[in-house]
């Protein structure tokens, strides 16, 4: 059978099957509790999915992986390690997290500082956040789509609306329904390609940088061109958690997932299942990014880092199996992509436009506005992607560092530091802002993001200690 023939049956197939989940679910979202968390009554297995689907996102698995082959294991360190680290902290906080009445995190920080302003202002940054995050999903939707079905990128990304949207506008259930279908899928692409792989590395079943060097250069390749790239500063590793690792601890996407549980104990389980899932996933992907390596070390010279799992699998290892694995990728993109959308949504109509709107608006007209906005925020960030971003990991580093450095303070004070106020949390978002405006723009030895939360972070716990000694000074001099 012709190839791109069978690769369109794939996607055909794939596309059925993903439209019946959104339409079933599309009657079970009838108020904003369901639509937004699922009524907070989800179980262990489906919050796993839909935890692990968010995550494993395009900068996962071509931006990772692209990157592991052009650089070595030391990507590791500035990626999974602050990704672990930052789950970690979200363990620390579920309880706290937990026992808020919410339905979205700017919800929570209107709440606890009691101010709307704060609330509309919190969630426009992250809508102007994951709108630029989404270029990212889009892109790989793209990458994997122009080559599955041999069409350009420009004309695949339109494809997107068929899946991201349609997902959406179904709410929580219907995203956290597909996230199962698309994380089964990848994780048996990532299993066969990685036996397939470091299978064709003859002598070796556990890779690393020394043994791809020496296996490289025994090909004949100039030394020059079997090193990895040159290895970043020991300051810019450790710094980088203040990007994706502080970054992902203070994310809605990750946190509201953790509202969404049916109690304590399963938001808590699902941080761990997770991370135990993906220390599995993260070792194939690195073999994988490893043995393309070896087997293909031209694809240096030509192949970007988010081109190359889909170049090398497509082009220079195609088999019946390949259609599959980019119909996982699709699917990877799309997981992340829609709970994104979903967030956009809920948060443009419930934590924006019902807060500004002079009358009270009803569950109905909120879900309304919520569809009309995924569609816009997805026309939005499809427009950006036709010319996206050269490297999705370092692109959605930034995002995320951005997230650290406005927002950290502001939900971790809300719930671990009971001395915070309205004044230090208006201090810390806006420092935070000016302070991600300057950096980022800065050449420093150091991630960016650090400096930027330390100003926040500074300013949320010395405005108050300021208002307290302006208190006190003003009730001595009037000897009240």
């Amino acid at each position: 059978m012709n190839r791109i023939l069978m690769q369109m049956i794939y996607f055909v197939v794939y596309s059925l099957v993903f439209l019946v989940i959104g339409k079933l679910s599309f009657s079970e979202s009838d108020s904003v509790s369901k639509f937004f968390v699922g009524e907070r009554k989800n179980d262990v297995r489906r919050l796993f999915f839909t935890f692990v689907g968010t995550w494993v996102s395009a900068a996962t698995i071509l931006g990772f992986t692209g990157n592991v082959y052009h650089n070595g294991t030391a990507v590791i360190a500035s990626s999974v390690i602050p990704w672990f680290i930052g789950a970690a902290m979200l363990f620390l906080i579920s309880d706290r997290l937990y026992d808020n009445d919410i339905v979205s995190i700017p919800q929570l920080i209107g709440q606890k500082y009691h101010s709307r302003g704060l609330q509309v202002l919190s969630a426009l940054l992250m809508i102007f956040g994951y709108v630029f995050y989404l270029v990212i999903q889009i892109k790989g939707f793209g990458i994997a789509a122009a080559s599955l079905l041999n069409i350009d990128y420009t004309v695949a990304i339109f494809l997107v609306y068929l899946f991201i949207l349609y997902s959406s506008f179904g709410g929580f259930n219907s995203v956290t329904k597909s996230d199962i279908l698309n994380l089964i899928m990848l994780s048996v692409s990532v299993g066969v390609l990685y036996f397939d792989i470091v299978g064709r590395v003859k002598g070796h079943w556990l890779l690393s940088d020394g043994i791809v060097y020496e296996m490289v250069q025994s090909k004949g390749v100039f030394p020059e061109n079997a090193r990895f790239a040159g290895k970043s500063s020991f300051l810019l590793y450790l710094t980088m958690f203040f990007g994706w690792g502080m970054g992902l601890a203070a994310n809605p996407q990750y946190m509201i997932r953790l509202v969404a549980a049916k109690d304590k104990p399963t938001a808590k389980k699902t941080i761990l299942y997770s991370l135990l899932f993906l220390a599995v996933m993260y070792f194939g992907l690195t073999q994988i990014g490893l043995g393309l390596r070896i087997l293909f070390p031209q694809l240096r010279t030509y192949c970007s880092a988010d081109d190359v799992f889909v170049y090398a699998v497509t082009h220079l290892m195609y088999s019946h199996f390949s259609g599959i694995f980019l119909i996982s990728v699709i699917g990877a993109c799309v997981s992340t992509a829609n709970s994104q959308l979903l967030l956009i949504g809920s948060m443009l109509s419930y934590d924006v436009m019902a807060q500004v709107s002079r009358k009270k608006m009803t569950e109905e007209k909120i879900l309304f506005w919520t569809r009309i906005f995924i569609f816009a925020g997805g026309t939005a960030a499809l427009m950006l992607a036709i010319d996206p971003p050269p490297d999705m990991l370092s692109f959605g580093a930034d995002i995320w560092g951005l997230f650290s450095a406005v927002l950290a303070p502001l939900i971790y004070g809300a719930l671990c530091f009971p001395h915070g106020t309205r004044a230090g949390a208006y201090g810390a978002f806006f420092v935070g802002t000016l302070s991600s405006m300057l950096f980022i723009s800065m050449d420093m030895e150091i991630y960016w993001a650090f400096p930027a939360t330390i100003c926040s972070t500074a300013a949320y716990v010395l405005i108050p200690l300021l208002e307290k000694r302006g208190a006190g000074k003003q009730k001595k001099e009037t000897g009240v």
